[in-house]
């Protein structure tokens, strides 16, 4: 079991070891007691001497004011198809099943916890569009709602318009190979399409991003289940941004949560600031679902310029999650919006998230999920080490916890940090992050020659 939580920097003891490609021998130290990880370099062709360092648990950084209980890694869930390029590029969760989209490799891998709980597994189940072609995208993007997986394909064909795959449990349940149920296209298909690019799911409502629609001004397209079940369709409804731009790229992120959506404009200039970015709340009319505008714009109150505030959002009831991976100098942080007694109006952040130990160039905010009084944020640039030849902990990743206070969101650090087990050099570990309930997956999108995999985490429970 792979522990996760802040101990001081003399706590991390160093393992050392060198290797030859294919591995023969391992020499390591250790000291007695501690359990060592081994990074293997997988160079083709001639001998690597490295020198390299492994920590126990938790990497270096200071404990926090607020730190939870550990966070235990309870699996690595890895993909079989040995074509999985980018596997963790998105990720979703709903109750005991994770979808993992692996867009290079064109495959959604789906994973259901066993009887016996979470532990190291392949895929139970692998989607596919059943119109593939080269150079799509299918799983980009994923989301899950009970029962029904939703993927999406930016590049889909025709005219690399784009389309959202939706995907119902048989009556088998998520095992095998699968193709869709419907699939989800958009009456402007010959605009820029890209719809797809992002998606969410909540209830019967569906909703897509195409940010690079338009000039690159971007839209996002809300699908409604029919009565009979979900059908090949175009969309019940268009939404767009009062005040878009080109090149402001709304809707590469999108959360929907009951009656209500929110849609990620990162590059949008606010004032004189370049790529600020903003977020757009719609609510859904009591008569249902039409083409709108926003009912409210959220924006930071300490924005500026390349922040790009809303590459990632997330919505969970009255409270949403927005990232900004550019915030000091691409530091990152992640703004919390709670919805005022009277709905959703024009506003800035009720809080804001941040993390120490992390630093310049490491993009926490890169992606953001939200559920009940957690926020977890992923920094997939995060480095333990700058030393790039000397240690795999350089670009590994890690992924931030925070819990809401009992007085309610506010300006805070982490309560708790996660690594991967194995995440080393250039994992990207916190590349995409979901939860459910108390149960976090965070994505690696290039652990091992580019094919990635999902880590799951829970509060550690002493026995």
């Amino acid at each position: 079991m792979h522990l996760d939580t802040p101990r001081p920097r003399g706590d991390n003891f160093p393992a050392f070891y060198w290797d030859v490609f294919p591995p023969q021998f391992v020499f390591a130290i250790a000291y007695p007691g501690d359990s060592v990880s081994i990074a293997r370099s997988a160079f083709v062709g001639f001998v690597l001497l490295s020198l390299n360092s492994a920590a126990f648990g938790q990497q270096p950084g200071r404990t926090p004011a607020n730190a939870s209980p550990p966070w235990a890694q309870l699996a690595k869930l890895s993909s079989s198809y040995f074509l999985a390029y980018h596997n963790g590029t998105a990720v979703a969760i709903s109750g005991n099943v994770v979808a993992v989209g692996a867009p290079y490799g064109q495959i959604v891998s789906v994973y259901v916890m066993p009887s016996s709980g979470w532990g190291n597994m392949t895929e139970t189940a692998t989607l596919k569009a059943s119109d593939s072609s080269p150079y799509d995208l299918f799983g980009n993007s994923v989301a899950i709602y009970g029962n029904t997986i939703v993927v999406g394909d930016p590049y889909a064909r025709p005219n690399q318009s784009g389309g959202v795959y939706v995907f119902v449990e048989p009556a088998g349940g998520w095992k095998g190979t699968l193709t869709e149920t419907a699939k989800l296209s958009t009456t402007e298909a010959a605009r820029g399409g890209t719809v797809g690019w992002s998606v969410s799911i909540s209830g019967s409502t569906i909703v897509a991003g195409a940010p690079y629609i338009l000039n690159e001004v971007g839209e996002a397209f809300v699908y409604t289940q029919p009565t009979g079940g979900w059908t090949n369709a175009n969309e019940t409804a268009k939404l767009s941004p009062s005040d878009g731009q080109a090149n402001e790229q709304f809707g590469i992120s999108v959360s929907a949560s009951g009656n209500a959506v929110v849609v990620g404009s990162p590059y949008e200039a606010i004032g004189a600031n370049q790529d600020q970015g903003g977020a757009y709340v719609y609510i859904e009319p009591a008569s249902g679902w039409r083409n709108a505008t926003q009912s409210a714009k959220l924006t930071a109150s300490d924005g500026q310029q390349y922040d790009e505030f809303a590459t990632s959002v997330s919505m969970s009831g009255q409270t949403i999650a927005a990232g900004a991976l550019g915030v000091n100098q691409t530091q990152g942080a992640a703004y919390v919006f709670v919805e005022p007694s009277g709905g959703w109006a024009n506003m800035t952040q009720t809080g804001k998230l941040t993390a120490t130990g992390v630093t310049s160039g490491q993009e926490l905010g890169a992606s953001v999920a939200i559920e009940n009084s957690y926020v977890v944020a992923g920094a997939p640039l995060f480095s333990h080490s700058t030393n790039r030849l000397s240690s795999p902990f350089n670009g590994e990743g890690a992924t931030y916890i925070f819990v809401e206070p009992p007085s309610g969101w506010t300006n805070q650090s982490q309560s708790a940090m996660l690594t991967g087990s194995d995440a080393r050099f250039a994992a990207g570990f916190g590349t995409a992050v979901a939860i459910s309930g108390n149960t976090v997956v965070s994505t690696t999108s290039s652990n091992n020659i580019n094919i990635g995999a999902g880590y799951v985490f829970r509060p550690y429970t002493p026995q």
